[in-house]
């Protein structure tokens, strides 16, 4: 299941933060809160072998964008086959975001919820998607 991730838009610039902030990062105006599906696309994620002091090695890192342009630093399980552009989850344990990869069935599941918005056809095209998705 995908989880919501609190994030905050400016209501000037319409601009995404995740984490919240109280004001915006490019005008003195208070941010207002809003949700945002936990999922997202990796912008970029290395391996730190040496990792800073408090952190356990080797420490999996990535910079996940989610929809509505909020980008954050995430740890991750690992990044052996992650490619820049791949669909990941992220869950908030306190302050601290984690990426896991989206497996096939969850990304047919978010396309199927974004699609329910848009039509019968769509939603046809959607449960079509689905069903070869469970099947295979």
């Amino acid at each position: 299941m995908i989880e919501r991730i609190d994030a905050s838009r400016c209501p000037a610039c319409r601009t995404i933060v995740a984490p919240p902030a109280s004001y915006c990062p490019h005008h003195p105006v208070a941010m207002e809160p809003v949700s945002l599906p936990g999922a997202g696309e990796i912008v970029s994620f290395t391996t730190l072998h040496s990792p800073p002091t408090g952190f356990k090695a080797p420490l999996h890192i990535a910079l996940v964008e989610l929809e509505g342009g909020a980008r954050f630093v995430c740890h991750g399980a690992e990044t052996r086959g992650l490619r820049i552009g791949s669909p990941v989850a992220i869950e908030a344990v306190g302050r601290v975001y984690y990426f896991s990869y989206l497996g096939v069935v969850d990304r047919a599941r978010l396309f199927w919820r974004r699609a329910g918005h848009a039509g019968d056809r769509v939603n046809a095209i959607a449960r079509s998607l689905a069903k070869r998705v469970w099947k295979g």
